[in-house]
């Protein structure tokens, strides 16, 4: 017995293709897609994943970096003598040290000048463009107008030092081994204080006016109103400059480089200063992409960190 119904035509010709056009408007879809993605695709692999793998090969040769052919493998060791270059961590250290410069006075100074301009304070437009202004400067200008800031005879810091009678305070700051890496870190955090600013501006903004108007009549203190009204909203602003900080703090080279150029004596030495010295400096391309290879997976841990405080954020809301 047939279970095909003889009354129920079959689909014409046109309602077949029809059904089949969104199907085929999906594909051509995903190869317009493609295409689009293409240009980006090409330039990622070629100038960013290229690139790494190379160094990544590299880091097993000892190379000059100038005739490829005589490079040598040398398998781990390498990584062998990273773990023991006590100057390379101290670099790291140093790296640790702009990175908690950062956290304390960045990102805790920069929200508590945003919450000031944010309260509506009389030419808070004009406090913006004077906080944004050095991020606008290239490091290599703030660079050499902190070598005149910090300069031993003539800087405006030992020149203002005398002038309020504190004369015995002067320092040769960039040629001392305790103070160099405080003026690098102070010249640095100064040219990016302005953009940690207005993130926190535009964080701010979100804060809903009638929620703080709320908990105020309800007799909650500013402490219990900024942790539970305002911390929740400006948390992905806090979390994005506080990591920002952190990853363009352990990549830090150019202002370090035009101030002090890691000197004196490796006191000021970055990673990326100490792997600059050691690659074109020393000739030892092979090592110096070994340190790479550390910097990348420095930079990978924080940004499986951002990943994770991101989707934590995500959740709680």
């Amino acid at each position: 017995m047939s279970l095909v119904r003889a009354d129920v035509p079959a689909p014409s010709q046109p309602a077949a293709e029809k059904a089949a056009r969104p199907t085929d408007r999906k594909r051509k879809g995903s190869w317009s897609a493609y295409a689009l993605l293409l240009p980006a695709g090409v330039f990622y692999v070629s100038f960013q994943l290229f690139p790494i793998l190379v160094a990544f090969a590299l880091s097993f040769f000892s190379w000059d970096g100038i005739d490829i052919r005589q490079a040598k493998f040398l398998g781990l060791a390498n990584y062998v003598t990273l773990v023991h270059d006590g100057l390379l961590w101290s670099s790291v250290w140093h790296n640790l040290v702009v990175a908690l410069a950062v956290l304390i006075i960045q990102c805790a100074g920069s929200f508590v000048i945003a919450a000031i301009i944010q309260a509506g304070i009389k030419g808070g437009r004009f406090f913006r463009l004077v906080f944004f202004a050095p991020v606008v400067i290239s490091s290599v200008a703030v660079g050499m107008l902190a070598i005149f800031v910090f300069s031993p005879s003539q800087g405006l810091v030992n020149e203002a030092l005398s002038a309020i009678g504190l004369g015995g305070l002067r320092q040769p700051w960039l040629g001392s081994g305790t103070w160099a890496l405080p003026a690098v870190i102070a010249t640095y955090i100064l040219q990016n204080f302005g953009l940690s600013v207005l993130l926190f501006i535009s964080g701010l903004g979100q804060v809903d006016q009638d929620l703080l108007e709320a908990a105020e009549l309800d007799g909650a203190s500013q402490g219990r109103i900024l942790w539970q009204v305002v911390f929740p909203v400006i948390r992905p602003v806090a979390t994005t400059v506080f990591l920002l900080g952190l990853v363009t703090g352990f990549k830090l080279f150019d202002t370090v480089y035009v101030m002090t150029a890691g000197g004196p004596f490796h006191a000021s030495d970055t990673i990326v200063t100490y792997l600059y010295g050691v690659s074109f400096g020393g000739n030892d391309i092979g090592y110096g992409n070994a340190i790479g290879v550390l910097l990348f997976v420095i930079l990978l841990v924080i940004a499986l960190i951002q990943l994770r405080l991101t989707r934590t954020g995500k959740e709680t809301e």
